[in-house]
């Protein structure tokens, strides 16, 4: 049981919806979507569920047939001129914090602004979160690069940025798809079907998450001691989305923790609620468009606390990131 047997059950079944529904505006959508979360991960090349789908319910086709039948188009693949593989990074590093202050103070000299329509969604998505005096923000980077600068431009205290993904426990444990491990306890919770809601959810992820970190002490102890250095009574931890892998992984070290995500999957949104800013699967890619999210920073270490990075040195990348830090400053003086 995993992630690609959970999908192929979850698309039988809409795959059988679509197929008796009558055709409606939501309809289509809900095709684009299904589609769309295929798509992406093709792109991001992993395409074994969508070759599964279709070998075995034709599954690819009829949602392509499903929107032509019904004079739709599938939702675009947005792409940046430049992806990992066009890039290259510095030998030096740096500590987070110095580089993101210097990305700030570069985006301040320049008169360059970006006009991605994005970022005004991203600042909607920082109003959504919203700020409280005695809580602490834990901004996931690399997809929330942005609303973190947002939130420091604003003089909000206690906001943290913390490059934490694959990469980051790749090192910690010396061990390669340890996030794999971890977001299986969320496909296994979803597969036994008892999770209604998301205390449920939670009562049957958290500890299971926990009992995986015991596998790797290196990660616990490092998670622990940093979450033991925020005073606050409350933390929100904010990703783009769309498992909540990581996010519930601190929740499972520390009950001060709750979560704010962009978005998800469809099969999650009725379990994380509230906790959504929105339903729409099909912009969590956009946050990838975005160079200074996507490529600018690279992870290199954690240690003693702290995470260090390298930087592109490719021109082009740092003067779209630039132009797009920039834009959110400017945005910030602007908005509440």
């Amino acid at each position: 049981m995993g992630f690609i047997s959970f999908n192929l059950e979850f698309y039988k079944n809409e795959l059988q919806k679509l197929q008796t529904a009558n055709v409606s505006k939501e309809t289509i959508y809900r095709a684009q979507q299904l589609l769309k979360i295929l798509d992406d991960l093709v792109d991001e090349g992993y395409p074994k569920l969508s070759n599964k789908l279709e070998e075995i319910y034709s599954g690819v086709s009829k949602l392509k047939a499903y929107l032509k039948d019904n004079n739709a188009q599938p939702f675009p693949i947005y792409h940046k001129m430049l992806s990992t593989i066009d890039v290259t990074y510095e030998q030096s590093t740096y500590e987070l914090n110095e580089a993101i202050g210097e990305l700030i103070e570069n985006a301040e000299k320049i008169k360059d602004v970006s006009n991605d329509s994005f970022l005004l969604e991203l600042i909607d998505f920082c109003q959504w979160i919203g700020y409280e005096e005695d809580t602490a923000y834990i901004f996931l980077l690399r997809d929330t690069l942005l609303p973190y600068i947002y939130y420091q431009r604003k003089s909000r205290k206690n906001i943290y940025p913390w490059l934490l993904g694959r990469k980051t426990l790749a090192k910690l444990a010396n061990k390669n798809n340890v996030d794999d491990e971890i977001r299986s306890t969320i496909i296994n919770a979803l597969e036994s079907g008892h999770c209604d809601s998301y205390n449920a959810f939670c009562d049957m992820v958290l500890p299971k998450m926990r009992g995986v970190l015991k596998k790797y002490p290196q990660i616990e102890k490092t998670l622990i001691t940093l979450l033991k250095k925020i005073k606050e009574k409350h933390i929100i931890v904010v990703e783009s989305g769309c498992f909540g892998t990581f996010p519930m992984l601190l929740m499972s070290l520390d009950d001060r923790i709750d979560l704010r995500m962009f978005t998800t999957y469809p099969y999650l949104l009725t379990i994380y609620g509230n906790k959504i800013y929105s339903s729409k699967y099909e912009k969590n890619r956009l946050f990838e468009t975005l160079y200074s999210q996507d490529l600018y920073f690279r992870f290199f270490d954690v240690r003693n606390g702290k995470f260090f990075v390298e930087k592109c040195s490719n021109k082009e990348v740092e003067k779209r990131a630039i132009a797009e830090v920039k834009a959110i400053l400017e945005l910030a003086k602007d908005k509440y």
